[in-house]
């Protein structure tokens, strides 16, 4: 079993810090090749993840983007008039609302989804394969462990 000492968590070495920088650079290194000025990257993140099932409605598309729910109805807002998402209302529940990802939004994920895989090689160059895969399943099991010892709701929660 692994225990972090105190030493573990200096400032160069702390696993929240570490992993706060790596998103806020990586972030930044996306975005910097999102040249298009229909679609900004954290618009692609939301398709991506409505379109690969992450989040299926508003709340959910919140909570994966660590936005609030005003900012993620002015971007479904967005999408929407632009043809990129739809909104589906329950037949049985008009209150439930389903986002779906258009053809149109289907074409614009894969016309950007190059520059995110380019960023990222362009990063990971220097690593081997097996290094890649490693790191991958590293992050899986400590995203499982995290959502397994504070709960998927809480954390959920906090990001809101």
């Amino acid at each position: 079993m692994a225990i972090l000492s105190l030493d573990d968590c200096s400032a160069n070495r702390s696993p929240g810090r570490l992993l706060r920088r790596i998103d806020k650079l990586m972030t930044a290194h996306v975005e910097s090749r999102f040249a298009s000025p229909d679609l900004s990257f954290m618009q692609w993140v939301a398709l991506k993840v409505v379109r690969d099932g992450t989040a299926g409605n508003p709340g959910e598309l919140a909570r994966e983007l660590s936005i609030t729910t005003g900012a993620t109805t002015r971007m479904i807002d967005v999408l929407e008039r632009r043809g990129l998402i739809e909104r589906d209302r329950g037949a049985a529940d008009r209150r439930v609302v389903r986002l779906a990802v258009t053809e149109a939004g289907i074409a614009s994920i894969a016309a950007l989804q190059g520059n995110v895989v380019a960023a990222w090689n362009e990063v990971l160059v220097d690593f081997e394969q097996a290094d890649v895969d490693r790191v991958i399943a590293d992050l899986m099991r400590l995203l499982a462990a995290v959502e397994r010892v504070v709960g998927t709701d809480v954390a959920m929660e906090a990001a809101e």
